[in-house]
């Protein structure tokens, strides 16, 4: 575990690269400095590998663990959820400035239970706690009623105000919500809101409509749905362009997570990690526009994503994805010429099944639009190694760490993405064998849960069972593909996945994009 990061890591390395920015631009013209501008950066902050948080904490953090309720009723002291990722640069801000303050250290000492968990590891509780972004605070009591919830970086004097007061703070993300706002529950509702948030002053999806501002998320979901409606193809070519604009690494290839055109300072609103699940939906994206319009800066942002992908997330002798690569702003605003010089940001080298299931599914995809039979045989290599990790009895388990066995079993999504890989895998290579697709379907039956007459998200007792509308979306998808007889065969009722394909308001419509796409295909 290496040691936490010091305040002002990030800040110091932003001012840097910065400084590089301006640099970069006349590099093609001032050669010489490339020795003057590597000596500098010698001595310049470098990635801590990892930036493993806790390590190096002061708050005696627990894992989450359901007897931890019993010991909260004990000791009348609530639990504090702290959601992050290694690598993710606001979780790095919120602990160094806030959870490691003084004031917020000695709060959460005497009057809460710590919690830390990792968003990858543990989506389930992040999705059925509520979450959106991160970083994410829980504030929970014995019963497991939640007191309080806040995403983002809260300052440390708010903070530790908030805590010691024990005050009721819930917010979300996105404007109030009325009695009278109704869900979008149809690809044609859908349509309707997408027309009004298209805004083309900045060539995104990212105006205002009745239903609400649209999530800042990207939504490569979003536009892939869009790609196959006519009445958007002028448009289309423009909202990709800009997607690449604002997340697309030019050096490495790769697309970063985020980025929030409001915010004026770039270095502060580009989020420069790289994740799997997303350069999985990004590569469809492009796969998919490729095929479509035909445009070589399609082509080519298809296969240095490929490469991306090949280079850093890929284990070939193990035949797995790695989950994501970290954040490091100061790294990725160089050049080429630069980064070679410096460590690049640590892989954080935990398999996952959905969103392996999304990057096999991705390679099929681009295999079909680059007539490139190589990359249906990687995705039939990495079903292979999904198969050989994570499978346990007739399903798949969540995830495999890089220094553990596999875990976390009865997970919907490690189901139905590794589902939809298998369905495109065998159509594409014209070899149907659908036993184990059969077999991952007729899992999908045993989550069905009567009271909610849904497929619940997870198959525990540890929490009231819920539902989550991204998973139902990807199953819906996945259905629309197979043959009814395959599907009655499961015992599993599509009308029922349907009817859980809508968009609450406040919440992200990228989550229900491949439902809409499935149903108005049909």
């Amino acid at each position: 575990m290496a040691p936490a990061t010091k305040p002002g890591t990030d800040r110091t390395r932003a001012a840097a690269a910065t400084r590089a920015q301006g640099v970069r631009s006349a590099w093609p013209a001032v050669t010489g400095l490339l020795l003057l501008l590597v000596s500098s950066l010698a001595g310049a902050p470098t990635a801590v590998a990892g930036d493993d948080y806790p390590a190096g904490s002061r708050i005696e953090w627990k894992d989450f663990d359901p007897t931890l309720f019993a010991r909260s009723r004990a000791e009348n002291r609530p639990l504090f959820l702290y959601f992050h990722g290694q690598w993710c640069t606001w979780c790095r801000d919120f602990q160094e400035e806030s959870l490691e303050h003084d004031d917020v250290v000695d709060v959460i000492r005497r009057g809460y239970i710590p919690v830390l968990i990792d968003l990858d590891r543990r989506r389930d509780l992040f999705t059925r706690y509520g979450g959106r972004g991160l970083p994410f605070v829980v504030i929970v009591d014995a019963r497991n009623a939640v007191r309080g919830r806040f995403t983002g970086h809260v300052g440390p004097e708010d903070l530790a105000r908030v805590l010691a007061e024990r005050r009721r703070q819930i917010s979300v993300t996105g404007r109030e919500l009325s009695p009278s706002d109704e869900p979008i529950a149809s690809a044609d509702a859908f349509l309707e809101m997408l027309d009004q948030v298209y805004d083309p002053r900045t060539r995104r999806l990212s105006g205002s409509a009745m239903f609400g501002t649209l999530s800042k998320r990207p939504q490569p979901w979003t536009l892939a749905f869009l790609l196959r409606q006519d009445a958007w193809s002028e448009r289309m070519p423009e909202l990709l362009d800009q997607a690449t604009q604002d997340l697309w690494d030019p050096e490495e290839g790769g697309f970063f997570f985020f980025y929030d055109p409001d915010q004026p300072d770039r270095a502060r609103a580009l989020e420069t990690s790289k994740r799997l699940d997303q350069n999985a939906a990004f590569l469809w994206l492009f796969a998919d526009a490729y095929r479509r319009f035909g445009n070589e800066a399609y082509r080519q942002v298809v296969e240095r994503n490929l490469d991306y992908l090949r280079i850093h997330l890929w284990d070939p002798e193990q035949q797995r994805f790695y989950s994501s690569q970290y954040s490091d702003g100061f790294y990725y605003a160089q050049p080429m010429a630069v980064r070679r010089n410096l460590s690049p940001p640590p892989v954080d080298r935990t398999t996952y099944a959905d969103a392996s299931g999304q990057a096999i599914a991705a390679l099929v995809r681009a295999a079909e639009a680059l007539d490139d039979p190589t990359l249906l045989e990687w995705a039939g290599t990495a079903l292979e190694g999904l198969e050989r990790h994570l499978r346990s009895g007739n399903e798949y388990l969540h995830a495999l760490p890089p220094d553990g066995p596999p875990e976390l079993a009865g997970y919907l999504p490690a189901q139905v993405w590794p589902g939809i890989a298998w369905n495109l895998h065998a159509t594409a290579a014209d070899a149907r064998d659908g036993d184990i697709e059969q077999t991952l379907l007729e899992a999908v039956s045993s989550y069905l849960d009567p009271d909610l007459d849904a497929y619940r998200e997870r198959r525990t007792d540890a929490f009231e069972p819920w539902v989550e509308t991204r998973t139902q979306a990807a199953l819906t998808w996945w259905l629309a593909r197979l043959p009814a007889d395959a599907i009655e065969r499961a015992d599993v009722d599509p009308k029922r996945v349907h009817a859980q394909v809508i968009i609450p308001p406040g919440t992200d419509p990228d989550d229900a994009a491949l439902g809409f796409w499935a149903l108005d295909r049909q």
